[in-house]
């Protein structure tokens, strides 16, 4: 019988389960004009992220956002230099870089990344006026024997809430490095 192989992750690495980022908020309340625009582009139906009487005959106090525009309301501020400007001139680049949650990097001695999927937990809607913030933690990095040799596994857990701390969303996406 084959003995086991080492572990790829050393303690530092293991020890960032449960690490936590800080928060970070949008730069500016959400505008109705934001929503109408990630509608467009979902192709989103429901009338309640357009119609105020359909969003209140629904219960809401107003127009609603989609449940999952907290993910996109993070954009680079005026005026930074664009994160694909230097990224794209290199053939190696993956793109994994520009991920922005503001946890420490991942030191791990493997070369390609592969997205393993993302689960929201939606709890209420974003409305016109909220500011969002955003706080992601690392909930779990495993390691697993592959074909190919080891995969390590990096689960990220995002919440997402609005001014009153009241929670809008939370997700979780999956790494996987091999």
């Amino acid at each position: 019988m084959l003995a086991p192989a080492a572990s790829i992750l050393d303690e530092a690495t293991l020890a960032l389960v449960g690490v936590t980022g800080p928060r970070r908020w949008m730069e500016h309340p959400v505008e109705l004009s934001e929503i109408r625009r990630f509608v467009q582009a979902a192709m989103e139906i429901d009338p309640i992220h357009v119609d105020d009487a359909a969003a209140r005959a629904r219960g809401f106090d107003g127009i609603v956002a989609p449940p999952l525009f907290p993910l996109h309301v993070f954009r680079r501020p005026l005026g930074t230099p664009d994160p694909f400007e230097e990224g794209c001139l290199d053939p190696e680049w993956d793109g994994i870089d520009i991920v922005e949650d503001d946890l420490p990097p991942l030191e791990l001695p493997l070369e390609r990344l592969l997205n393993g999927g993302v689960e929201a937990s939606v709890f209420r809607y974003a409305q016109v006026g909220d500011v969002i913030g955003s706080r992601s933690r690392y909930a779990e990095i495993r390691e697993r024997p592959g074909r190919s040799g080891p995969m390590v596994f990096v689960v990220v857990e995002t919440d997402y809430v609005n001014q009153a701390d009241e929670l809008l969303l939370v997700t979780r996406t999956t790494m996987i490095a091999r």
